[in-house]
């Protein structure tokens, strides 16, 4: 079955997020990319044992700062300027805002089934560097940004080294707790009952992947009233059956389960981020 779900590609979605109503910067970017409803309580409190042994939006923004602080500095040296963009406050962390598939009727309504960056985080930050490279000159762009030996790459490797630890094994865990979850004996009655809600609605689907990837949602460019009539039933038939609630429980258990079966690894997946963060926040302090 292929599955609309957002698991074990955490670093690249919250690598384009950027900053939301919390945060107190008063630049406006020139790039402008696309909006999307704002979370719901229940996405924001959404969060599984796993996601804290990965980075969070927050810890990719200090470490992002913390490149940039290099990267001026390299860049200096060369004789060009560098942006750095630090002014990124707290966010939301959405990494599982789609894991379960669509369930936000906000999001239905006025999105379908669509998605795009800022579905996963406001965008913010993401156009301010948008903004920034596109002011640098050939010559500031090769210092800056060349593979290998740019200032910005040499940045994050001297961040990262030494804490590289295998997330091989935290990214197949964090697939396999929902893959494990939908086989439950809770996960087949909850996507088995919102399959019947849905058919009372006229929409006759056998999971909400399939309702996703209904290829008729791909003739339009723009959500056509059907999908978003479809999505929005979607959504109410989850909260009906319970869905969210019954999937995520069960995922807890099998993650904390996992935890417990691999300590050894997980305790130095954990000494690795800190040690990464720590090292972010060394360069800050000396800014």
């Amino acid at each position: 079955m292929t599955r609309h779900r957002v698991v074990g590609t955490v670093a690249l979605v919250l690598l384009a997020v950027g900053c939301g109503s919390t945060c107190g910067r008063q630049e406006v970017p020139a790039t402008v990319l696309a909006a999307a409803p704002e979370p719901t309580a229940e996405v924001r409190d959404l969060v599984l044992p796993l996601d804290g042994y990965q980075l969070s939006v927050n810890e990719i923004y200090l470490i992002e700062t913390a490149k940039d602080v290099l990267t001026r500095d390299c860049m200096k040296r060369q004789g060009y300027d560098w942006e750095v963009i630090d002014d990124r406050g707290q966010y939301p962390d959405l990494r599982n805002r789609r894991r379960y598939g669509l369930i936000e009727t906000a999001v239905a309504t006025e999105m379908g089934y669509r998605t795009n960056p800022r579905l996963m985080g406001s965008t913010d930050v993401t156009a301010r560097k948008a903004d920034r490279e596109n002011r640098l000159g050939a010559a500031e762009q090769a210092a800056a940004l060349a593979p290998g030996d740019g200032c910005y790459p040499q940045a994050g490797d001297r961040l990262a080294r030494g804490n590289q630890p295998d997330e091989n094994l935290v990214g197949r865990l964090n697939s396999g707790s929902l893959d494990e979850a939908l086989k439950s004996p809770e996960g087949v009655r909850v996507t088995r009952a919102w399959a019947r809600c849905m058919a009372e609605k006229g929409h006759t689907y056998k999971d909400f992947y399939t309702a996703a990837e209904d290829p008729r949602w791909a003739r339009s460019k723009t959500p056509s009233t059907a999908e978003k009539q479809t999505a929005q039933a979607d959504v109410a038939c989850k909260q009906r059956v319970g869905l969210v609630k019954a999937l995520s429980e069960e995922e807890r258990g099998i993650q904390q389960r996992d935890i417990r079966a691999h300590q050894a690894y997980f305790t130095a997946l954990k000494s690795a981020k800190d040690r990464r963060l720590a090292a972010a926040r060394a360069v800050l302090d000396r800014r």
